[in-house]
């Protein structure tokens, strides 16, 4: 039987700043349970943010697609151009850059939190590297 286990390699993002998006890996919906809606939060500091599982109604809830998780074909992204290129020069990243960011798992496994400092960039050598 294959190991399906959640490493901490496995639980990224990929940050877009030219497309204004943040790539949301399978991985990181298989280790939050599978859920329906995922939130997006922001620390105070806007050195990070976080998803955690939550409702059509929180604020800064997001559906997952149907079969997300079934099809390879399908990708998910939460896009707002002006949200990620903010985030992104905050924290002196290049805002039309793309980035690879490593998450951490909270106690629980209630959210995982991706802190700006992790930010990898993404280059040909490392483009398919964290994509499941």
């Amino acid at each position: 039987m294959a190991d399906t286990s959640i490493t901490t390699k496995n639980l990224t993002v990929s940050i877009m700043g030219k497309e204004g998006a943040i790539g949301i890996h399978k991985n990181i919906v298989r280790s939050l349970g599978c859920p329906n809606y995922l939130c997006l939060r922001v620390s105070r500091s806007n050195n990070s943010f976080l998803l955690r599982p939550c409702n059509a109604d929180d604020k800064l809830s997001f559906q997952m697609p149907q079969d997300f998780l079934n099809d390879h074909h399908i990708n998910y992204r939460i896009r707002s151009l002006r949200f990620v290129q903010d985030l992104l020069s905050i924290n002196k990243l290049d805002k039309n850059g793309s980035y690879y960011l490593t998450g951490q798992m909270l106690k629980n496994n209630i959210a995982i939190v991706f802190p700006l400092v992790s930010a990898r960039p993404i280059t040909p050598e490392t483009e398919g590297d964290y994509l499941e």
